[in-house]
């Protein structure tokens, strides 16, 4: 089948995916993978306005993704974007997506949280072992906003999208642009009160495993795994990740400046100013729902609209 791009207009990072349908494996073959720290959201999460140096920022990578995606031969009506939390609230975002589809003959689709928690959901299930049979609770965590999804199976048992994404609390709680501990129990009260609505959910459910959607979650991985060289590494879709790992590295992040912090063996330079806050709403979802056991899905957003319009193309072939 011919490739299909898809590109994730995220609030802190821009992901693109350009991958075909392997027929004789039967799984998606990546034929392109690329992010840019974009920082749509810089200077917009107090404000809903985006800045102008974002907007330059976002119309360099969406029209260097655009050139990638046509190098694979990949037709411009199948070259498909999706908007999230900061063009989902932006007073001006209507002006930047005109400017984009006039400038670069690209349409965003601008989705709504719950709309995200599905498609997370259709990319992460595709990437788990066969026969998953662990209530879970899938966990992305983006710039402005996080989604949840609990499933058993392939059975959806909830979803929802709270705004408290890393940038979002890193607007909130940074001290002179760098995470301060002292702010650990305001920030803690902070994350408890907005998981609220999670909780009768959880507290029915009782998942046993957390899966973390890509993001912070994989440089939690690569931080785990940076004394492995990539040749080495066993290449998956998902991974487990383990608790004492993750409270080692948490502890350590928390306590390093964002200088040192960057130089991490593993840590990607524009995931280390946001990693304490995520990793902050990391801790408090498995302490406050119990959850025993961690996983990592390199899967997620863009995944999940890559196979919905993959089964749409292939049904209509």
């Amino acid at each position: 089948m011919k490739p299909i791009a898809v590109i994730d207009l995220g609030t802190n990072t821009f992901q693109l995916l350009v991958a075909q349908w392997h027929s004789q494996s039967g799984e998606m073959q990546v034929l392109a993978h690329e992010q840019r720290a974009v920082q749509l959201g810089k200077g917009a999460m107090k404000s809903n306005v985006l800045q102008d140096d974002a907007l330059e920022r976002a119309l360099v990578a969406l029209s260097d993704f655009k050139q990638i995606a046509m190098s694979f031969q990949c037709a411009e009506n199948q070259i498909f974007a999706i908007g999230t939390s900061i063009l989902r609230r932006a007073k001006n975002a209507i002006d930047f997506l005109d400017k984009v589809e006039y400038d670069l003959q690209i349409q965003v689709e601008v989705i709504s949280g719950i709309q995200e928690a599905e498609l997370i959901y259709n990319g992460i299930k595709n990437s788990l072992p066969k026969f998953w049979e662990h209530t879970s609770l899938v966990m992305d965590i983006g710039g402005g906003s996080v989604e949840f999804i609990l499933f058993k199976s392939n059975q959806v048992l909830g979803k929802m999208s709270l705004e408290i994404g890393g940038l979002q609390l890193q607007s909130l709680f940074h001290v002179n642009s760098e995470y301060d501990p002292q702010i650990d129990q305001e920030l803690t009260t902070y994350i408890q009160d907005a998981l609220k609505p999670l909780d009768q959910l959880c507290q029915k459910y009782k998942p046993q495993v957390l899966v973390g959607a890509a993001g912070a979650f994989e440089t939690l991985w690569d931080l785990e795994n940076a004394s492995i060289p990539l040749e080495e590494r066993v290449i998956k879709s998902a991974y487990p990740l383990s608790m004492e790992y993750f409270l080692k590295h948490k502890v350590l992040v928390d306590q390093l400046p964002y200088a040192e912090r960057v130089n991490l063996p593993g840590m990607k330079m524009f995931r280390a100013s946001i990693l304490p806050y995520a990793s902050a709403l990391i801790f408090q979802v498995l302490r406050r729902y119990d959850i025993p056991e961690m996983w990592v899905s390199s899967f997620s957003l863009k995944e999940g609209y890559w196979f919905l319009k993959q089964s749409q193309a292939h049904k209509s072939d």
